[in-house]
């Protein structure tokens, strides 16, 4: 049994040097952009991170993206996604602690408790060598990979081995046990561990169940059920699930979710002999599999529309020229495109992408030094833009809120067709102006007043306007007043 204990405590060395800070921070996400994907981009951190995956799944199977540098630092993936679906995302990397390989994951989450789960809808915890078990050669014994999965009532895990069977028994005084260990970080000292047990029932030594297990000053071992666990075997691989709700009623587990979110998890195999004499068992370690420190935060992404950010102009001192601009998303999208935009001595636009200041309430801050008449442009998808100008006074900086014009156009529009429609919501009953801008900022031409009669209006854009345009990137930007909105599109043949 001391051997167990040696695995529990090396599985709290792996799981301590990780779970003081995530090593995904600042994860975010954008709206959906022209090509269908979401831009999913974090910063990494920690110099003990060996490799990094990134899973995505939108129809219970997880698929693993792709990730990029980024120039600017952090990390990026492009996940495809339709409005009105729910996509769940998760990362994976692998740590390392006085030489023990672990995992740090997030989980697979589930929208339901069906038991069990398919493997494909599992998070991969690790996998484990052949031939290593400790004390037997048995293929029984010897581990090859661990998964786990949650739903917001249980806990499920699975586990494979050499022989793809799980038998509970060797003799009339010998059997074996399998089991898959549960640590809160935080109180893993107090009350030692939990274990899912999948095992023969042994009348007064033990039986299948959720167990948490202790020790005394003399490491003398307990073991007191605290619930049942569903287990099946099938496929090759040991399913094991319980409840949580079991988990967390047991004072010793400690508050859940606990700071960090995390669990530590790792699966043993063992064989258990009954002295006939004394009815005394003896445990002796079969194999163990990657240790991993489980982050139960669910990540994922779900918005029926995207609904345009918000810009707000903070403080501007005409003197020093500081801009402080606050943005704000309602789906919670950062800003894919950022860009402040001057006007040199030749009254050609230039643009310079902004930096964005990243807050502790989830608002995104720009802090920027410019000129008067410099505009600013933000885009959580690359195609809608909402833009703010300079000058504006103070009294403007408090005044009401009024609603962000909008516009809708297809993109990419074809030169083929004799007109296009456009939607601009959000207008008041002042006169509107629409401008055609180059990528390069340069306008192209302005077109007639439109003096609304509603806060919607539908407009017919002939093709005259663009026929003889070369393919590219174009803005249309419209202006109300002081409130200005800029649609990026494409024109093709």
């Amino acid at each position: 049994m001391k051997q167990l204990l040696l695995v529990i405590l090396l599985v709290f060395t792996a799981g301590i040097a990780a779970q003081t800070l995530s090593p995904f921070q600042n994860i975010r996400h954008s709206s959906v952009d022209a090509d269908g994907f979401i831009h999913l981009r974090y910063d990494l951190v920690g110099s003990s991170v060996v490799d990094q995956q990134l899973f995505y799944s939108s129809n219970g199977v997880w698929q693993e993206a792709t990730i990029n540098a980024l120039d600017s630092g952090g990390f990026e993936a492009l996940l495809p996604y339709s409005f009105g679906d729910k996509i769940y995302y998760r990362f994976q990397t692998s740590v390392e602690a006085m030489g023990q390989p672990a995992s740090y994951l997030h989980a697979a989450w589930l929208d339901d408790d069906t038991f069990p789960p398919p493997i494909s809808a599992m998070a991969l915890i690790g996998e484990d060598p052949i031939g290593d078990p400790w004390q037997t050669d048995s293929p029984n014994f010897d581990l090859t990979a661990s998964y786990v999965a949650c739903s917001q009532n249980k806990l499920h895990r699975a586990i494979s081995n050499v022989s793809g069977l799980f038998p509970v028994m060797q003799s009339f005084t010998t059997y074996n046990l399998y089991g898959s260990m549960i640590m809160n970080p935080e109180t893993v000292l107090d009350s030692m561990a939990y274990a899912m047990i999948y095992t023969f029932n042994i009348p007064g030594v033990i039986s299948p169940g959720l167990y948490k297990i202790g020790v005394d000053l003399e490491l003398t071992p307990s073991f007191e059920r605290i619930g049942d666990v569903q287990s099946i075997v099938s496929g090759g691989k040991l399913y094991l699930s319980c409840n949580f709700a079991d988990l967390t009623s047991d004072p010793a587990f400690g508050p859940w979710p606990n700071s960090t979110n995390t669990l530590l998890t790792t699966d043993l195999t063992a064989q258990i002999s009954i002295d006939l004499q004394t009815q005394t068992p003896e445990f002796a370690i079969g194999d163990y599999s990657t240790p991993g420190l489980i982050d139960f935060t669910s990540l994922y992404y779900e918005v029926l529309q995207n609904t345009l950010p918000e810009l707000e102009l903070v403080s501007y001192d005409e003197l020093s020229g500081r801009v402080e601009l606050r943005y704000t998303d309602l789906d919670e999208d950062f800003p894919l495109e950022a860009t402040m935009g001057i006007n040199d001595e030749y009254s050609k636009l230039n643009l310079v992408n902004m930096t964005p200041i990243y807050n502790e309430d989830g608002s995104i801050s720009f802090v920027e030094h410019t000129f008067a008449d410099a505009s600013f442009m933000v885009s959580d998808n690359g195609i809608d833009y909402v833009s703010l100008w300079l000058p504006v006074s103070n009294a403007d900086i408090n005044a009401p809120a009024v609603p962000a014009l909008a516009c809708r156009l297809p993109n990419p529009l074809h030169r083929s067709a004799a007109s296009s429609q456009i939607q601009i919501s959000g207008l008041s009953k002042e006169p509107v102006q629409m401008g055609l801008y180059n990528i390069r900022g340069q306008k192209i031409r302005d077109f007639n007043l439109l003096r609304p009669t509603n806060s919607v209006e539908q407009i017919s854009w002939s093709s005259d306007s663009y026929q003889n345009l070369p393919q590219g990137i174009y803005f249309l930007k419209i202006s109300q007043g002081n409130r200005t909105h800029s649609h990026k599109f494409t024109i093709l043949h």
